[in-house]
């Protein structure tokens, strides 16, 4: 597994925090859509509230799908398809979302 960082053709994301780039649940669900286009399986999101200058995280929008990996071939698959589902939950329609995206 190798992390995947490649957006250069991909959504812009909604802000960038520092380097890490974040994204609201709009620009989250075309980022799956970037995903299903090049193979990549979501490890984990991290959501968060940006209140000034401060990033906070929000314990109800962290999710890790690494569990999904011992299904091989498939968890590329699964994982966007647990990640639509966990961003369908979200009922913070502020929030602000880390993405982990890898390939296999």
């Amino acid at each position: 597994m190798k992390e995947f960082v490649s957006l250069d053709d991909g959504p812009e994301p909604t802000k960038v925090w520092g380097s890490t780039p974040l994204f609201n649940l709009i620009d989250g669900r075309k980022l799956l859509d970037y995903c299903d286009k090049h193979d990549a399986a979501v490890l984990g999101i991290e959501g968060f509230k940006i209140i000034g200058d401060k990033r906070i995280p929000d314990l109800d929008c962290i999710a890790d799908f690494s569990i999904l990996a011992t299904t091989g071939e498939e968890f590329t698959v699964l994982s966007r398809r647990a990640a639509r589902n966990f961003l369908d939950s979200i009922l913070n329609k502020d929030i602000f979302l880390e993405f982990v995206l890898v390939t296999l």
